[in-house]
């Protein structure tokens, strides 16, 4: 074991004895969390397709290390978090957005890295539950 593993290992101990973060949130970072995995644990099993949900990612990104993805939530009420879930990554759990307030107008843009072709799920909280929109998008040269 290198010293960096060491490290990672002690960091990860620290964090789980602490409680600091969620179990879910500890797998992921030590990367034994797939992404229909993920995606259960974030929203207990329960969530549905929604067509007012607008997920847009490429169809074809040239670059990997740079792919920019758009969530669309204004037509939604009540959101409170926004997830995102690249399915081929490492750790699937791309990025999270969290709302002070119930009353915003839930928009979110951005760019992730992709190393190779993939599924990309956009998870939505709101008030009611939780909502998923997905698209796919293929990429030429990796970024992970």
């Amino acid at each position: 074991m290198n010293r960096r593993s060491a490290i990672k290992v002690l960091i990860g101990g620290v964090i789980a004895l602490s409680g600091i973060a969620p179990f879910n949130v500890l797998a992921n970072f030590m990367g034994k969390l797939k992404a229909d995995d993920a995606i259960n644990k974030i929203t207990g099993g329960k969530h549905s397709e929604s067509s007012s949900l607008k997920l847009k990612s490429p169809k074809l990104a040239e670059n990997g290390t740079q792919v920019p993805v758009t969530v669309d939530a204004t037509a939604l009420t009540g959101v409170k978090s926004i997830f995102l879930v690249v399915h081929e990554n490492i750790k699937p759990v791309a990025m999270r957005v969290d709302f002070e307030s119930e009353d915003v107008i839930a928009f979110a843009s951005f760019r992730v890295k992709m190393g190779k072709p993939t599924k990309v799920t956009a998870i939505v909280q709101t008030s009611a539950g939780f909502v998923t929109a997905s698209s796919y998008t293929k990429v030429t040269k990796g970024g992970c």
